[in-house]
């Protein structure tokens, strides 16, 4: 009985060793290529540093880490503004996303439901929406990761600064 058990392990694994890297071959060549764009939407493309003016530059937003937060308007038609996050090398936590509450809401251990989505904190320059609410509000620092809420900014204002 043993050695008939044997005998089938060993046909099967000599036919696995022959198949997988067959079928593993043919998996790889008949993927799909990864979709690709040629240039991002005009909303989502930075805009050239040169035609950027400084709304305003805080080294103080946030209490309990060194951050420089900078505004910057595009000159031009559209006017978007840019909201750019720089922080020293030894500030690392784990999937650090910012987003922006809306409002007089009070953030503690946890995000708003109302809470805005900016982006991930390693890419430091958010393009901010159109749509996005023009009263005051605090940017909030989350780490995915942990569950945690990282850092809360003092109350500012982003969008109705038409100077």
């Amino acid at each position: 009985m043993i050695r008939q058990l044997r005998q089938r392990h060993r046909q099967i694994v000599i036919a696995l060793g022959v198949t997988l890297p067959i079928v593993f071959s043919i998996a790889i060549a008949a993927r799909r290529p990864l979709p690709s764009m040629a240039s991002l939407p005009g909303e989502l493309r930075p805009f050239a540093r040169g035609a950027a003016a400084i709304v305003w530059d805080h080294s103080d937003l946030f209490a309990k880490v060194p951050i420089q937060a900078r505004l910057l308007r595009e000159s031009g038609k559209s006017g978007r503004l840019e909201l750019e996050l720089s922080a020293p090398r030894d500030f690392v936590k784990p999937d650090l996303l910012a987003y922006w509450v809306a409002g007089s809401t009070e953030v503690k251990d946890a995000l708003p439901n109302k809470a805005l989505l900016l982006g991930t904190f390693s890419l430091a320059v958010f393009t901010l929406p159109a749509n996005m609410p023009s009263e005051e509000g605090c940017l909030v620092l989350y780490s995915l990761a942990n569950n945690e809420v990282v850092a809360v900014s003092k109350p500012l204002l982003l969008t109705n600064l038409n100077n």
